[in-house]
């Protein structure tokens, strides 16, 4: 797939995972044997399920999450996305208690995808 099909399938990812709380769509983006790197986690997950499981998670402390894509940059088979979460912190989790009234941050993804899927 070219650079520009990759990018969409990336903003796909993040409107429907992220934005539209679509958390089983995590399986129609990732590979199943896909391995996931989180800073912090001592042990590499394997599948879509770990994804599902942090979205869920955000997604109770921050039942509102927007993503904003600041830039999204593709060479090859490798998409890169600086991404700003932002959304009023309403449950708890995350260590974070639920007084704080609005959250944001930015991180990058790096993503790489094999015939249309995050692998």
């Amino acid at each position: 797939m070219s650079p520009e099909e990759n990018k969409a399938i990336i903003r796909r990812f993040y409107q429907r995972v992220v934005d539209g709380g679509e958390l089983g769509a995590a399986d129609e983006f990732y590979a199943s044997d896909v391995e996931l790197h989180f800073p912090g986690i001592p042990e590499d997950p394997y599948g879509p399920g770990p994804v599902r499981q942090l979205f869920a998670m955000v997604r109770t402390a921050f039942p509102d999450i927007r993503v904003t894509i600041e830039d999204l940059v593709a060479e090859r088979d490798k998409v890169v996305a600086r991404v700003t979460f932002r959304g009023p912190h309403q449950g708890s989790g995350m260590g974070i208690s639920g007084t704080r009234p609005l959250a944001a941050w930015t991180r990058i993804d790096i993503f790489r995808l094999y015939e249309g899927l995050i692998v």
